[in-house]
């Protein structure tokens, strides 16, 4: 038999040995599609970092019938499904120093000096960009090149790409951190040249991000565009938009050989940070994913449409007005209305979002056999209450200094900014890793019970902050203490998360022992009924299930949904995909004990 070579291209080897194609869906060139890469192998294995030399031999193992067709255990899955690991483990790595740690020790440095502006702002900047670019940034990155690809029925663009975003934004983060330090203790020149270089490096990592996201959604020939997606969109353009002014800023300064950015751009972009792209982007990914692991109503899409132009104008329109309001220094005028404007249009967004959930809505429930994640769903609820109480103090701030002529205190901004970053988006990627990374690695979360503690740790320490820091601030110094300690319990309840999330992610897939399926039903496991009665995924694939050709997401995501949850997922007619299931089971036990 003719041996294959590198210079052959997939459509080459597929067209003249189709038993090839199981390969390819398993390294996801394909991923059940039709169409077919005309690439040289050698260049579609660099793309996807694959081994050119094993991609040969398993394309010619399975040519020369050395294994089975459908075999998954003597074929090496492409490091492309690993890539989230490198952002999820960096992006704890981050919270654990810069981010919380150095957060906790500038707290309770507040705290022993009994005064929040012991502390200068480059500092507490310093901590905050970490915090953006290194935990959430990181995260969302990583989360993004894992899961939009499966939610388009395709495969990452480019590995190495993915890979090039992560180190620039590492060097980038790195960067900014260290000489923004040092160029406060020392003012020198030349410290602020590689906070310059580090803030194009994270734009640089940000682009190749958003570019690799796009060929990827491009490549899949998606059809329909969704709501989710436009959240998404919005979130990473406001991602790059806010790294690309900082950079303009700090160019600035160096020439004019200043330090501090000036007040009228601090609010503004770290406005951007918060709604634009943090909440912005937590919106897209659980107005997706929310309904089908929860088992509730899927979201009212005009209702989606609404929230997304209504927040994305109301966070245009607070930067807008923002920096006008602080050029001018003048809280009564045309640019206080229209802050004000601002104000209520997001905290109507973000009211409607909530509303558009349905989570709190038990009449609205899924009525299925699903086993719901208690504790994510725990997570969840949780983080959407803090939502409502930081843009309710949110629109309160803004009514009373549109009323009053008196800006909020930095003590009372402060508590509001720290509810909505720990309360809401840290306790969202908190709840989408608890089970996101299970269901990427085929396996359960590493220890419930860690997930229990870090839920009550995080809630605590932030009650306790978001409480203690205005109160100690303007009514009770001795507050201050409670204060300082409350950064040392989110410390811990961060802590345990990075345990058991980086241990999960180390766990390998193990079979269950499982009953032999007799009668598919809702609640029936679709990795197992697969894997029982092979026949039953050309009946899948009909019912539009594509996904599941892909032996990757046959072992992973198949593994932690049932019936019911696959139709939440691909909407089909259940009674008639279970009807057709079980006349094929019925089928193939007769034929086995002929």
């Amino acid at each position: 038999m003719e041996r294959i070579k590198q210079e052959n291209t997939v459509r080459e080897v597929v067209e003249k040995y189709p038993i090839t194609r199981s390969v390819f869906e398993t390294y996801g060139i394909m991923c059940g599609g039709n169409i077919l890469p005309d690439k040289p192998l050698s260049f579609f294995a660099k793309m996807h970092n694959i081994s050119p030399i094993k991609l040969i031999n398993d394309l010619q193992n399975i040519t020369d019938g050395k294994i089975a067709p459908n075999s998954e255990a003597t074929i090496t899955k492409p490091q492309t499904e690993h890539v989230y690991e490198i952002f999820v483990k960096t992006a704890i790595i981050v919270v654990l120093s810069t981010g919380c740690l150095y957060g906790a020790s500038l707290l309770a440095y507040m705290a022993l000096k009994n005064s929040p502006a012991s502390v200068s702002w480059i500092l507490t900047e310093t901590h905050g960009d970490t915090q953006v670019y290194g935990w959430v940034g990181l995260f969302i990155m990583g989360i993004s090149y894992f899961a939009l690809p499966k939610f388009w029925n395709s495969i990452l663009y480019s590995t190495p790409l993915a890979y090039k975003s992560f180190f620039l934004m590492i060097v980038g983060i790195f960067l900014t951190f260290v000489f923004k330090t040092i160029s406060y203790y020392t003012g020198s020149f030349l410290t602020k040249i590689p906070v310059l270089i580090g803030c194009v490096l994270q734009v640089a990592s940000i682009a190749i991000f958003i570019y690799v996201i796009c060929r990827t959604y491009f490549s899949s020939q998606k059809e329909k565009f969704e709501i989710y997606e436009g959240f998404l969109i919005s979130s990473y353009l406001w991602f790059i938009l806010q790294a690309a002014a900082l950079v303009v800023l700090y160019f600035h300064f160096n020439i004019v050989n200043s330090t501090e950015i000036p007040e009228v751009f601090k609010n503004p972009i770290r406005h951007i940070q918060i709604m634009g792209f943090s909440c912005m982007v937590i919106i897209g990914i659980f107005t997706k994913t929310l309904p089908i692991f929860l088992g509730i109503q899927e979201p009212d899409k005009k209702i989606g449409k609404y929230v997304l132009h209504i927040l994305n104008i109301s966070v245009a329109l607070r930067i807008f007005s923002g920096f006008y309001r602080e050029y001018t220094d003048n809280l009564y005028g045309f640019f206080t209305v229209i802050y004000c404007i601002a104000g209520f249009l997001e905290t109507m967004g973000v009211f409607l979002f909530i509303y558009n959930l349905n989570l709190f809505d038990f009449k609205k429930r899924v009525k299925s056999t699903v086993n719901l994640p208690t504790g994510f769903r725990k997570y969840i609820r949780a983080a959407l209450i803090w939502l409502f109480v930081s843009e309710s103090a949110l629109l309160t701030y803004t009514i009373y200094e549109a009323i009053s002529v008196e800006r909020v205190s930095h003590a009372m901004f402060g508590a509001y900014r720290h509810a909505i970053f720990v309360g809401f988006i840290s306790m969202m990627i908190l709840g989408c890793a608890s089970k996101m990374i299970p269901l990427s690695k085929g396996v359960k979360l590493c220890s419930t019970k860690l997930l229990d503690v870090t839920f009550v740790l995080i809630n605590v320490g932030c009650v306790l902050r978001v409480i203690s820091q205005p109160l100690s601030v303007h009514f009770y110094p001795q507050l201050y203490s409670i204060m300082g300690f409350s950064g040392f319990i989110e410390y811990a309840a961060m802590f345990l998360f990075g345990i058991n999330v980086w241990t999960t992610m180390r766990l390998e897939t193990e079979e269950e022992p499982t009953e032999q399926i007799k009668v598919a039903t809702a609640s029936t496991n679709v990795y197992q009924l697969i894997k029982q009665y092979p026949q039953t995924l050309d009946i899948l694939v009909k019912f539009g299930f594509k996904q599941l050709k892909n032996p990757i997401l046959r072992n992973t995501l198949a593994r932690t949904i049932n019936m019911g949850q696959a139709v939440q997922i691909n909407p089909v007619n259940l009674e008639d995909l279970l009807k057709e299931l079980n006349t094929t089971i019925k089928t193939y036990v007769k034929t086995s004990v002929a």
